[in-house]
Order: structure tokens, then sequence, then C-alpha cells
């Protein structure tokens, strides 16, 4: 054997070894990028047309749908998503002064409340087959109660003589957790309570007023999210977090937790004396409103190490337009040619492979 096919047989052996290890390289490649699943965003909101009448909508990866009907107003107030079910809970008022508790589920409409007493909703949670809708309903008394549907069934959380809010619902195995703020028993004023299966609990009763105005559960921690006194805060079981300073005017909206951190939402008033958008993680605020834009953020969803919130920004003409925030970048939702001002108020992601 000469020398020549020795070194071609070297050099035909070093090839396909290279090319054994591109190959291996390039499946695992392939292979990570299709475990990644793929998010799609889901987000509920309202446009208001000229003339002043609101259009309940909602947009998925930014595509938009309409909710409502053409008789009357109609707006949304949070989303859920279970499975391949999209949930929009929210308001029609179909004539003057008739309010209707609705909730949409993959656009087909169900009415909770008939239009006689005065009704709001609030949040939805979806658990197996059944639908919960969180809000408030008007009694005789003109006293505004705590309320929940789940699917039709109304329960009635307060009947007593003083209002009560439920702003918020967790659904967590066998256990309903409604929150939101009420002004009875002792002491007196607005204080930050919730309901566990129907059993009122008491968060915050602060000499001033208190409140809950989102909820989160992970694992056996349960977070709550809201005002105490003039400062934004959070409990993580039954144990306060501030936020803000007491010099500032601020609310906070939602909160999400995914792998250990926790976000919140919110708005402050600036120096500008207009309301901005920001986040806390952790703690720790970020502002998404640009700085010379006034703005709203009024959810949050969270999957994995990203972020997603919705609200509302407004443009060189001080129009407001719904947006969201993927990881800090802002995405204009599309509205239409009519549209005098849109917002989102709700927001949910899915993942998908």
């Amino acid at each position: 054997m000469n020398a020549k096919p020795v070194k071609e047989h070297l050099m035909e052996k070093r090839f396909r070894i290279i090319l054994m290890c591109v190959v291996a390289a390039l499946v695992l490649t392939l292979s990570a990028s299709c475990s990644k699943s793929k998010v799609d965003v889901y987000i509920s909101g309202f446009e208001e047309l000229e003339g002043g009448k609101r259009i309940a909508v909602c947009w998925k990866n930014g595509e938009k749908f309409v909710l409502s009907d053409s008789s009357g107003s109609a707006w949304t107030s949070s989303i859920a998503v279970h499975g391949n079910n999209v949930y929009v809970a929210g308001l029609e008022i179909p004539e003057p002064g008739k309010f209707q508790v609705v909730y949409w589920k993959n656009g087909e409409k169900h009415i909770l409340s008939d239009g006689t007493t005065i009704a709001w909703t609030t949040a939805i949670a979806v658990s197996g087959d059944d639908v919960y809708v969180t809000g408030r309903e008007m009694n005789n008394q003109g006293v505004f109660s705590a309320v929940y549907w789940k699917n039709s069934t109304k329960t009635l959380l307060s009947n007593e003589p003083l209002s009560s809010l439920a702003n918020s619902i967790f659904v967590d195995h066998d256990n309903i957790y409604v929150a939101g703020s009420d002004s009875n028993g002792h002491p007196g004023g607005v204080k930050a309570v919730y309901w566990k299966n129907g059993v009122r609990e008491v968060l915050s009763a602060s000499t001033g007023n208190a409140s809950i105005s989102a909820m989160e559960i992970r694992g056996a921690d349960v977070y709550f999210l809201g005002k105490e006194d003039t400062l934004s805060v959070y409990w993580k079981n039954g144990e306060k977090v501030v936020l803000t300073d007491e010099m500032v005017i601020s609310n906070v909206t939602s909160i999400a937790v995914s792998n250990s951190n926790v976000y919140v939402t919110g708005n402050e008033i600036d120096e500008r004396g207009k309301p901005i958008a920001v986040y806390w993680k952790n703690g720790v605020k970020t502002v998404l409103t640009e700085s010379t834009n006034s703005g709203k953020a009024s959810a949050v969803a969270a999957e994995g190490d990203n972020l997603y919130i919705a609200g509302n920004d407004t443009d060189a003409n001080n129009v407001q337009y719904a947006v969201y925030w993927q990881n800090g970048k802002k995405v204009v939702l599309s509205r239409g040619a009519n549209v005098t001002s849109a917002e989102a108020n709700g927001i949910a992601v899915s993942g998908r492979h």
C-alpha cells in the first residue's frame, strides 16, 4: 500500500467524524428548539367608538376579536384560558339602566345577571368545567354586596348593612378564595378581607382604609395584593411587603408568581402629575411608560422568565390605545378606524409546542 491511499483514507475518516459531530449538534439544536414551547398571548379590553359607545374585545397574539353585539355598550374586566378555551368576563348595557354581568366562552355569550339590579364584574377563573366570576351587586337598600357566580348560580358573600366588594377569585383544588374589601364589622372603615369557601377573614383592619385588588396561589403560598392606607402592598402568607413610599400616589392592579419571582403591576402619579404604568419584580420598580406619555398597567402574566403586562398608553395627541409589554418591549394592539380610544385590562398566556 502506497502513501497516497493511506493519506486519503485518513482524510476520509476525519471528514466522517466531523460530519457526524455536525449532524449530532444539529439534531441537539433542533431537539432543543422543538422542546421550547411558544406562547399565545390573550388580552381582554374594550374600544370606545365615535359617539361614545364601547365594545368588548379581546386579542390573540395581537389579532382583535369583537365579543359584544351591536346593541348598547359593553366592556371586559378579565380573561382566563383553560385548555383550548378562552373565557372573558365583562358587562353589557343593552339598554340604558340595564347592567348585565356576562362572560364569553370562545366568543359565545353567557348572561349571569338579568339586569334588574346594578351589577359589576371584576374577575374570572376556571377550574375543570366550572366557570367562576366575581363582582358586586346592588341590593334593595342601594348597597353593593360582594358576590360570585359559579356557572350561572350566584353566591352572596355579604348581606351586611354596609358595602362589600369582590375584586379577585382563585380556585385552588376544592377551595374557593374571593378577595376584596368591606366596611362591615369592627373596627370601622374599609378593610381588606377575603372569603375562603364563604367564610370571611380580615387580612388588614388598619386605622385607615385597606382593600385587596388581586391574589395568586403558588403551592402552599398565598399572595394578596392591595392597598393599606396610602401604601401599595402585598401579603405573602399574611406577612406584609410594602412596595411604595407613602408620599407616592399609587395603586396596584395584578400579581403573578413565576420561578420564585413576584411580579406586581400598578400605576403611579409622576412629577408631571400624569399616571404612568409601572411594575415591581421582587419589590424593585420599573417604569413602563415613556417619559412623554401617560399610561396604565392593568394585568400581568408570567411564563418562566418572560413577563407580559397589559394596559394602555397614549400617543402624541394624548389618545389612549391598548398595548401590552413583553419583557419591557411595548406591543401596540390593533384597533378599528372609528375607534377613539382603547384599553387592555386582562391578560393570560398559554404555552404550545
